[in-house]
């Protein structure tokens, strides 16, 4: 059987949610939620990379997981 899953909204998810992302622990899932707050909401995925500690690589993790609509 083929199990789909949702994107993740990195606009709206909260720290739990974030924290299910490969390789996102509290401290990176609470950087997100910090940026967001000051900086707005993300306009694409690409733009999670703003915060610190998520570079190219781990990007390259998540983005099938996440989006912004």
């Amino acid at each position: 059987s083929i199990i789909l899953f949702a994107l993740l909204n990195i606009n709206t998810a909260t720290v739990e949610q974030l924290m299910a992302l490969s390789g996102i622990g509290e401290s990176k899932a609470k950087s997100i939620i910090e940026d967001r707050a000051k900086n707005g909401l993300f306009s694409s995925i690409e733009d999670i990379t703003r915060v610190s500690g998520i570079g190219e690589a781990m990007f390259n993790k998540i983005k099938d997981d996440i989006t912004v609509n």
